[in-house]
């Protein structure tokens, strides 16, 4: 066997070693976005906008470039499209924006908080928002400072459904 082999296998060892500390080491999936990357943005709408049908269809354009860049913001190099989702903290059916300010990669499998739990959340403020109930930038303000507590509040009794 010749150095050259060696020095090929040796690479591989330390490379696979390194992954794998990695991997044990890495960061845990958010279930909050970090509010230094992530506080949140808005298109200036009202109520009548929004609660318009169709309207979140109507703004949604989240290019690719601009979901790979926001997972490389949160540390995801190799993102898994059944493990995340690019995620409006303040969702289009609440007049949330599609800039970079307002995305970020939420994981489905965090339990008990996951982005199925806060899609439900999205859907009460915005039923709540148009029947007059919430008020719109009181329900925006609410998801992006903690989606979590709004989801108690606003979900019932806080206990995870």
């Amino acid at each position: 066997m010749n150095k050259r082999f060696f020095q090929s296998a040796y690479l591989c060892l330390c490379l696979y070693f390194f992954s794998l500390s990695f991997s044990l080491f890495a960061i845990e999936d958010p279930i909050l976005p970090d509010p230094k990357l992530t506080p949140g943005d808005t298109f200036d709408v009202t109520k009548e906008d929004i609660c318009v049908p169709g309207y979140a269809k109507l703004v949604r354009d989240v290019p690719y470039a601009l979901k790979r860049k926001v997972y490389l913001r949160y540390g995801i190099i190799h993102p898994d499209k059944h493990h995340y989702e690019i995620d409006h903290l303040i969702p289009l059916g609440l007049g949330g924006s599609n800039s970079i300010k307002n995305l970020w990669p939420q994981s489905y499998r965090t339990y008990p908080w996951n982005a199925y739990l806060k899609d439900k959340l999205e859907y009460r403020l915005h039923q709540l928002v148009c029947a007059g109930i919430v008020d719109l930038k009181e329900a925006q303000k609410e998801i992006a400072t903690n989606w979590i507590e709004a989801y108690k509040k606003y979900m019932g009794d806080g206990k995870v459904k």
